[in-house]
């Protein structure tokens, strides 16, 4: 019984690697799906969607705004023929990072985009003065010329994990309401400056925790978490992460997340 206890204990973190490493696989396609998505979504309308909303054909948000351009077209129509509302809405399994829950989560999602508030202040402005930064996806009718006449799309951030706590993970976080419950940007937009409290206080992206500030975020891998650019490409965003411009993690995450900005900032 000992030996078997042993190599229990030996085979265990072995699989538990296995299983990571396969969810992390799952949850970089989830992304790559999310961007074709987005970027279907251009190529129909000629630009992004955005969480400002009113001028764009989808009078909710982005999440709503892709769910035609992601085989989705039906839940679409359900959930804005009948005003929003969760009741009406379904799961999707790629808005769904497999660290954390499954489909039977119910129609939430574990992505985000940054709100452009965000940008503009600490701890970015520490190192730039009036930085007058945009995110992609809370910009009405971003194009893609745009981005690329910016900081370019293989260099600006799309999207990346919300953080959460993992005893909110089967529900009950105030900030993982679902993607068609007013106030919707509450469910999918996040902030990006420094001004977390909690264990994630001054950071940048970091990894899921039970003190974490829900407002920001984070991935629930070790290591680091995949996010989107803006030019489709999913990458691994390692915790932590400082470039060679000598900004903290938190100045360059949120750096990373502008089209506009004009000073450099280089991206894992």
């Amino acid at each position: 019984m000992a030996i078997i206890a042993i190599l229990i204990g030996l085979l265990l973190p072995a699989v538990q690697k296995v299983r990571e490493a396969a969810a992390r696989m799952s949850c970089q396609n989830n992304l790559k799906q999310l961007g074709l998505g987005l970027h279907n979504y251009h190529d129909s309308n000629q630009y992004f969607p955005s969480e400002s909303g009113s001028a764009d054909p989808a009078p909710y948000n982005w999440v709503l705004a892709i769910l035609p351009t992601i085989e989705q077209g039906n839940q679409y129509t359900t959930i804005v023929t009948n005003g929003g509302g969760q009741s009406v809405a379904q799961p999707v399994k790629i808005f769904l990072c497999p660290s954390r829950r499954s489909s039977s989560s119910g129609a939430v999602i574990d992505y985000a985009a940054a709100f452009s508030y965000s940008l503009n202040i600490g701890a970015v402005t520490n190192y730039v003065s009036n930085p007058g930064n945009r995110a992609i996806l809370n910009t009405s009718k971003t194009t893609l010329t745009t981005v690329t006449g910016g900081a370019g799309t293989s260099s600006t951030l799309l999207l990346a994990h919300k953080v959460m706590r993992p005893a909110n993970y089967v529900g009950g976080g105030n900030n993982d309401t679902g993607y068609a419950t007013p106030p919707y940007s509450a469910d999918h937009m996040r902030y990006v400056d420094n001004g977390a409290s909690g264990s994630n206080a001054g950071l940048g992206y970091v990894q899921d925790g039970p003190n974490v500030d829900e407002n920001h975020m984070g991935g629930p891998h070790s290591g680091g978490s995949p996010v989107l650019f803006a030019d489709g490409s999913v990458r691994q965003y390692q915790y932590g992460y400082t470039d060679s411009s000598g900004m903290n993690d938190d100045a360059v995450f949120q750096s990373l997340w502008s089209y506009n900005r004009s000073y450099l900032v280089t991206p894992p």
